[in-house]
This record gives C-alpha cells, sequence and structure tokens, in this order.
C-alpha cells in the first residue's frame, strides 16, 4: 500500500472504529444497492429475475462474506474483536460471582501490596527533590581510596578551590546538618534546629527567599555571622508572619543574632533528621585553615556538564592541595546526585521489601492460575463446540484472556485503594528515622502507570498457561468421553500440580523469612544490653553561649545540677555521661596507641570516648569486671585515667591484663583532631549497647568527666517517684540555674530500650502479615486442586469402595496426592531461600563495621526457622487437603456404578 493511499484510509478506519454500527449500515446499503444493479444489469440482458439474482449473488460471493473482507482492508477488527471478548467474558464471569470474587480479592491483596510498597518507594527513593530542576543537584565531597562509601574530610584549601575555580558547577555551596539550639524571644526559650549554611544555599537551591536577602560573603567569616534567616513555619508560628521582625533581634544560645530574611514556604529539605528552623551563616576563619569536619557540599551542575566530569575537575583541583599534606593516595573526589545520597541508607531495606511483595503477588498469580486452568477444564465442552463451529484456537486462547484481563482490571481497581490506604499505614506505623525522606505518600501518575502495569502482568502471568491448555481442544477425545464430561489429560494435571509446588514453594520462602525476623527480633530482645536501670528518667542538656564556653564553666554548671537534682525527695541515684546506652554513640571519638608499642592499625585503633561522673556505671548497672570505678579523686589536678569496655581491652591488648598501661591519643591536625593527653587505664567495664543488639561491638572508653568536661551530657535520674511527678520539679531545678537552657529528649532507660528494637518489630510485623497471606493463599490453591483432583477422581474411588478398599484408603491416595505436591514445593523453596540468602548477603544480614542489615544472631541456614516453616506448611497442606479428600472417602458406591 503506498503511503498517500494509507493516509487517505485513517478517517475511514477512525470512522469505523468509534461509529461502527453507522458504518456497518453503510457497507450493507452499498452492497445491496451494488446487487441490485447487478440485477438489472443481467434482466437488462435478457434473464430472468431469479435467474439474474443468482447470478449477482454468485458475481458478488455473499453479502455477509463480502462484508467481512470489508471490515479485514479496515484493519481495525482486532478492536473489535477485543471488545466483544470483554462483552462475552463479561457476561461468563456474572454467572459465576463466586468464582470471580475469589480470583479478584486474590489478586487485590497482590496488587494493594505491591502498589503499597510502590508508592513508598516512589516517594522516598525516586521521586524529585522539592527544588528546581533538582537532578542537576548533586553532593561534592572526598571519599577514602580504598573503600568509596567511607567519606574523608576535606581541607578548607580544597573546598575554597572547588568553590572558586570550579567549571563544572553553577553554583557550589556548604552547610551542616541541622542541630538543636537555644531560642530565647519574646521573653521564652524553646529547642529549635538551626543550620548553618553558605551565602550561596539558596542560589544554589533556586529557591528564593520570601522577603528580605540572604547572606552576604562577609558574614561568613567569625564576628560577622550573627544574621539569621527564619524558615516561613517558624515565622508564622513564633512570630505570627509579623513583617516588622526584619532588623530586629534575637537570642540563639545567648547571642544575639539579626533577622534578615524569610525563606520561602516552598523550601523543605525532607530530610529523615528534622528541618530546620533558623539558617545561620557558615562561618570559617580563613587564616585557621582547619579542615571542614561535619561539612557537607551541595552543587548545581552547568548546562551539559556531566557527574563523570564534574568529578575529574574536582581531582584535579584538590590533588596538589592533598600532596602539599601529605595524603596524596587516601581520599578521591567524588560527585554524586543528590537525591540518591540522601536516600541510598534505606534503599536496601525498602528493596527487600518490594521483593516480598513480589512473591506474594505471584502466589496471588500462581493460584488464580491454578483456579483458571480448573475452570478452563470445566468449560472445555464449551469449547469443544466453539470449535467444532469454526472458531481457531488463537481465538479460544484471546477470549480466556480477556476474562483474566478483566479480572486482574477488577482486582487492580480494589487493590489500588488497599495499596494506597496500605502505604499511608505504613508510612504511619514505621519508625521515624528508617524512611529517609519527610514527604507525602500520593496517588500520583507514576503510580497509577505501576498499578495498570502489574494488572496487565497479573493477567498475562495468571491467565496464559490456563488460556492456552484449556484451548487445546481434541475434538476425537472429546467425542469419545460422551455425555460423561470431559477429564483432564496428564499434561493438565501436571500443570496444576506444577502450579501448586511453586506456590509451596514461594509460601517457605516467606515463611521461612518471617522465621527469621521472629529469631532475629527475639534474639535482640534476650541480648545483653550490659546495663540494668529499670524506671530510670533520662534527659539532655546541651549548654549554649558566652557563659559556658570555657571547660570550667561547664564542669560548674552540671556539679550544680546534679547536686539540685540529688536534694530531691524519693531520688536513688543521680549521673551523668556525654552519652548513654541506646542512645547512638553520642560519645567524642578518637584514635589511641597502646604507649610505647607501633600502631596496631595506619592510625591506632578508632575508640568512641564518653566523659561520665564517678558513679556513672553504678547508676546505670554496668558491670565492672576488672579495677576499680572513678571517684571523686580523678579531677584535673589529678593523673588521666580511663576505663575500657570489654571490647576495647580484648581489641587493644587480647589476653593481656591492660591496668596499669597508658593510652596515646593520635593527633591529627589535617583531620581537626587536636592532641590530648595520655590516659592511664584503671578498670575495664561490661559492653553496654550503644544503638541497639543489631550492631557492631563499639570499642570504647570512659573518662571521667571532671578531667574532660564537655558542653552537652545526658542525665540520669532513678527515683521512686513516678515519671509524671519527678519530671516538674527536675525542670524547676534546671530552670532555677539558667532558665536559657531547656531540658529535652526526656525518656526512660525502658523507653529507649523499645525505641532500639521498634524497627525490628516493625520489620517482624510487616514480613509476618505477608507470609501470613501468602499462606492463605497457599491453602486455597492446596484446596482448589485436591477439590479438582477428587471430583474428577469420584467414578474412581466409587468403583474401588465397591470392589472392596476401604475408605481410609482412599482418603490416604486423596491427602498423599497433596503431600506428594507439597514435599516437592518444600524441596524446591529449601533451595529457594537458600539461594536468595546467599544473593541478598549483606542487604539483609548484619555487615560488619557498619550499622547496617535487618537480621541479628540469624544465619541463612537457620535450621530452627526452615523446620517450623516447613512443619506449618505440611500442616497447611494437610488441613487443606482433608475437606475435599473426605468427600472422596464418603463416595456412594451405587450412585457411582449407577451414573458409570
Amino acid at each position: 500500500m503506498r503511503p498517500e493511499h494509507w493516509l487517505f484510509t485513517i478517517p475511514l478506519r477512525l470512522r469505523s472504529l468509534f461509529r461502527w454500527a453507522q458504518a456497518d449500515q453503510e457497507l450493507d446499503d452499498e452492497l445491496r444497492d451494488h446487487l441490485e444493479r447487478k440485477i438489472e444489469e443481467y434482466v437488462a440482458q435478457g434473464m430472468t429475475q431469479e435467474e439474474a439474482h443468482r447470478r449477482a449473488r454468485l458475481d458478488l460471493g455473499g453479502i455477509e462474506q463480502t462484508k467481512e473482507r470489508c471490515r479485514d482492508t479496515r484493519r481495525i477488527n482486532w478492536i473489535q474483536d477485543f471488545v466483544q471478548d470483554l462483552r462475552v467474558g463479561l457476561r461468563v464471569l456474572r454467572k459465576s460471582p463466586g468464582f470471580a470474587a475469589v480470583v479478584i480479592l486474590t489478586l487485590a491483596l497482590g496488587i494493594g501490596a505491591n502498589t503499597a510498597i510502590f508508592s513508598v518507594l516512589e516517594s522516598q527513593l525516586w521521586r524529585s527533590l522539592p527544588f528546581p530542576d533538582s537532578e542537576r543537584l548533586v553532593d561534592a565531597h572526598l571519599v577514602m581510596r580504598e573503600n568509596h562509601t567511607h567519606w574523608d574530610v576535606l581541607p578548607y584549601r580544597g573546598y575554597q578551590a572547588w568553590r572558586t575555580a570550579s567549571h563544572s558547577f553553577v553554583s557550589l555551596s556548604a552547610f551542616h546538618y541541622p542541630s538543636n539550639r537555644n531560642l530565647t524571644a519574646g521573653g521564652t526559650s524553646e529547642r529549635v534546629e538551626v543550620m548553618p549554611v553558605s551565602s550561596t544555599l539558596f542560589e544554589t537551591l533556586q529557591v528564593p527567599l520570601e522577603q528580605g536577602r540572604t547572606f552576604l560573603p562577609d558574614e561568613e567569616v567569625p564576628g560577622n555571622d550573627h544574621v539569621a534567616i527564619l524558615t516561613h513555619a517558624l515565622w508564622q508560628s513564633r512570630f505570627a508572619s509579623d513583617a516588622a521582625i526584619l532588623g530586629k533581634t534575637m537570642s540563639i544560645d545567648g547571642a544575639a543574632y539579626t533577622v534578615v530574611g524569610i525563606a520561602s514556604a516552598r523550601l523543605r529539605f525532607e530530610y529523615h533528621l528534622d528541618e530546620p528552623a533558623i539558617f545561620v551563616p557558615l562561618s570559617m576563619d580563613p587564616y585557621q585553615q582547619a579542615p571542614l569536619r561535619n561539612t557537607y557540599l551541595i552543587a548545581r551542575l552547568a548546562p551539559g556538564v556531566t557527574r563523570e566530569r564534574a568529578r575529574a575537575e574536582l581531582s584535579s583541583l584538590v590533588d596538589p592541595i592533598m600532596k602539599a599534606e601529605g595524603r596524596a593516595s587516601e581520599s578521591v573526589a567524588e560527585v554524586t546526585n543528590l537525591r540518591e545520597t540522601w536516600t541510598d541508607f534505606a534503599a536496601r531495606p525498602l528493596y527487600f521489601f518490594a521483593g516480598a511483595v513480589l512473591l506474594v503477588l505471584l502466589i496471588a498469580c500462581v493460584n488464580n492460575s491454578g483456579l483458571l486452568l480448573a475452570r478452563g477444564l470445566s468449560r472445555q465442552r464449551e469449547f469443544t463446540l466453539r470449535a467444532t463451529l469454526g472458531a481457531g484456537r488463537a481465538a479460544l486462547v484471546r477470549q480466556s484472556l480477556a476474562e483474566s484481563l478483566l479480572l486482574a482490571l477488577a482486582g487492580g481497581t480494589i487493590g489500588v485503594l488497599l495499596g494506597i490506604w496500605g502505604a499511608q499505614a505504613f508510612a504511619a506505623f514505621i519508625p521515624e528515622d528508617t524512611l529517609p525522606r519527610k514527604t507525602e505518600i500520593v496517588l500520583d501518575a507514576r503510580v497509577l502507570l505501576f498499578c495498570v502495569g502489574v494488572s496487565l502482568f497479573s493477567a498475562l502471568v495468571m491467565g496464559l498457561m490456563p488460556a492456552l491448555l484449556a484451548s487445546r481442544v481434541d475434538l476425537n477425545y472429546a467425542l469419545r468421553q460422551g455425555a460423561a464430561g470431559i477429564s483432564a489429560s496428564r499434561s493438565q494435571h501436571k500443570t496444576r500440580s506444577t502450579l501448586v509446588i511453586v506456590e509451596v514453594a514461594i509460601g517457605l520462602v516467606l515463611l521461612f523469612g518471617a522465621g527469621l525476623f521472629l529469631s532475629s527480633f527475639v534474639g535482640e530482645e534476650r541480648a545483653p544490653r550490659g546495663f540494668d536501670a529499670p524506671g530510670a528518667l533520662t534527659f539532655h542538656v546541651s549548654l549554649r553561649g558566652e557563659n559556658y564556653a570555657k571547660p570550667e564553666q561547664q564542669q560548674r554548671y552540671f556539679n550544680s545540677l546534679l547536686e539540685q537534682l540529688r536534694l530531691l525527695p524519693g531520688n536513688r541515684e543521680v549521673t551523668l555521661g556525654s552519652g548513654l546506652p541506646l542512645t547512638g554513640s553520642t560519645g567524642v571519638s578518637g584514635t589511641v596507641n597502646i604507649a610505647g608499642r607501633p600502631p596496631a592499625h595506619k592510625y591506632g585503633t578508632y575508640v568512641t570516648i564518653h566523659a561520665v561522673a564517678p558513679n556513672y556505671f553504678r547508676g546505670l548497672g554496668m558491670r565492672l569486671l576488672t579495677g576499680r570505678p572513678f571517684d571523686s579523686h580523678d579531677d584535673p589536678a589529678s593523673t588521666n585515667v580511663a576505663i575500657l569496655n570489654r571490647n576495647a581491652a580484648t581489641e587493644l591488648f587480647g589476653a593481656e591484663d591492660p591496668l596499669g598501661k597508658v593510652l596515646d591519643f593520635v593527633a591529627q591536625p589535617h583531620r581537626g583532631v587536636p592532641p590530648q593527653p595520655s590516659v592511664q587505664i584503671v578498670g575495664v567495664v561490661e559492653n553496654a549497647q550503644e544503638f541497639g543488639a543489631n550492631e557492631v561491638p563499639q570499642v570504647g572508653l570512659y573518662v571521667p568527666f571532671a578531667q574532660r568536661p564537655l558542653p552537652s551530657a545526658y542525665v540520669l535520674v532513678s527515683s521512686d517517684v513516678p515519671r509524671g511527678a519527678l519530671l516538674g520539679p527536675i525542670r524547676d531545678a534546671a530552670y532555677s540555674l539558667d532558665k536559657d537552657q531547656p531540658i529535652f529528649d526526656i525518656k526512660t532507660m525502658d523507653d529507649r530500650i523499645a525505641d532500639s528494637v521498634r524497627s525490628a518489630c516493625f520489620d517482624l510485623i510487616l514480613v509476618a502479615c505477608l507470609a501470613a497471606v501468602a499462606l492463605a493463599l497457599v491453602s486455597v490453591g492446596i484446596l482448589g486442586t485436591v477439590a479438582h483432583f477428587v471430583q474428577q477422581r469420584t467414578q474412581e474411588f466409587g468403583i474401588r469402595i465397591a470392589l472392596g478398599a476401604s475408605p481410609a484408603h482412599v482418603l490416604g491416595q486423596a491427602i498423599g496426592r497433596a503431600y506428594g505436591m507439597g514435599i516437592a514445593g518444600l524441596v524446591f523453596g529449601v533451595a529457594l531461600a537458600l539461594a536468595i540468602g546467599r544473593i541478598l548477603g549483606s542487604a539483609l544480614y548484619l555487615v560488619p563495621h557498619e550499622h547496617s542489615g535487618m537480621l541479628y544472631g540469624v544465619k541463612i541456614y537457620d535450621p530452627l526457622s526452615m523446620v517450623v516453616a516447613s512443619v506449618v506448611l505440611l500442616a497447611v497442606l494437610f488441613l487443606a487437603s482433608f475437606l475435599p479428600a473426605r468427600r472422596a472417602m464418603r463416595v456412594d458406591p451405587m450412585v457411582t456404578l449407577r451414573y458409570e
């Protein structure tokens, strides 16, 4: 066909598609007019009316046949046929509402679970950040050459070189993560999140201020940095949207700051941390050349510049600086997509759950495939009749797939609603620090497209095999079966059994996974925590302002606070430390070497350092393994001492007695680590959990708070007074010392223990729900398969009973078939579970030296979980097969022989 002819026929095709009834009527009128003209022509030639009519019809080839040929030339018949198949399928399904409801609800569960997890994935990992053209935003940093997952500290000169000499970026800015600071305004104080940022941040993000101005470059210098920009939310809530706030001052950590701007309401960072309330300049002293510790860089790529090109340019700029510092071989420049940088830590757990719900969907599809196959076999007489009347196998397959599509779309529609509700429940109950972004989970175009896609996928997976098998019609075999009905062939029985085996195998994987998470949760609950302080109340104090700039001022405040709290009635023990167990290793980190010995590693042994009060170990119930605790004599005038935890003693000294040994702190000026005085070891204490049971054991070192005071500390109060009655006096005591230093993060140690296992509890509940759904679907699949098996062999069982076979033998044969399929599924399921465990590796299990992984204290071949999962599945197999098998046992031989 020539192109112009094809273009000419497009209007006709469109008209035939959307106005097919009118087009058919016009075609019928045209053919009849042509027939009448032919008849008139033959009559004019001398033929009789009957002979002319007969000759004209022969020339035309039959009106209906000609109409079909004309429709074929339009090339839209497949659309009309498909619509017709959908109408027929809808009528057929309306005759079997129970069957349709089971299939639709099964699919709705699978599609709903997948929609829920996809909605979370889309909102957390793939949705663009709330900044214009956010995919051009990148994170620029240094990584260790040997391990790119570990970041290195960027020298100040390197930052200046990147900022002034790089041509890969439109703009580059720096910031610190938000931190709690004390805001005093209007006579009251509160803790707010303050975020130090460079003057170019708002330009980089392309989110201009609503009012006022941004920071000036001169305000990034210490002494000129007492200006602030309020977020829109704080401006509304604390200052009642007062436009006159610009130019006024407020107190942050006791220092006066002038408000110079109001940020846009559109500015949201969506961190998994709290959103900032105030922006202040990120001040850097260009003369001190200090390294940028805890400083992060955001840049916007210039048009046409790739991350690889930017990475190469940054490396070329920083390499000479690193060589001058003797660090050329340690680190390299890295440029990563900002969205991926913020969300990478949560990707693996979310992908794991996505894989788990995909297994649930596969079970649902396999289960429905078995139901459709059984239904297709029951309709083989219908298919045989249609084949006899001329329907081809393609038409039969298309009709079966149309029914599957209708079921899948109905299940998908219900699944969308279940998925959105499930996603919102998922986001509401998941622990706060699990999701990387604080963003709304909504039903957007991407989620809708996913739902349509997964519905079509489900229709194809569950409908293709039954359609192919049910449409394989043998007319001779059907005629031999006669009126008794058409029974399933050997291949069809084998296919149905294979589907059940696949269901059982996938079900075992999910049950085994639930067993692993249960074992992990029990292990975390029972893991030794290294402390025992039930009911003790804890809170955090972070001293801010010039009044607490010196260590002796910090020490004086905390001594006074402890004295005030000890005077409160009912208090049994009051202590403090720079960190508490289960607060996330809030101590200072450092590197130590044994005095007089070579370093164990490149620089030394990395330790977490806690400054604690003398009664810290007694207040927390931590067991002293050897040596002595700190006492009041360990003050700044005495020898600097330290107590190791058991991990540190083993790491540093092995089986050697550490008491009396001296540790030297390693100074690393290029990393901002100043020199510290050496310490003498006076004791070893039991390990205490810093993050929770699912952590790599910490190498910890404790020093007296009096010898190394800090402005931030946790206070622990053990009291006989109920928490509600105790909290008020504690606040009064703290505010009587300084009303501008609020207490916060108020929790009991029991609350902290519950928080440490909340993530594991959520994982367990989610996987257990998925396993329960899978178990229910497997039960339905086994029940349907055995019931169909019994129905197919009812006559055979009746004859056997008539010939003397016991009902128990018939019952055992029916149940034995189910167990044969079940055991085969268990074998494949065990192999599949072990293979998945090996493949997932670090994504699922605890990774050494990193706080990642989802399981604690279990292995991929955990025998107890595997045995329990297998026993549960075998019990389900028995229950699901017993009911239909009992029907086989009760077959009446006389009724069977009468029909035979």
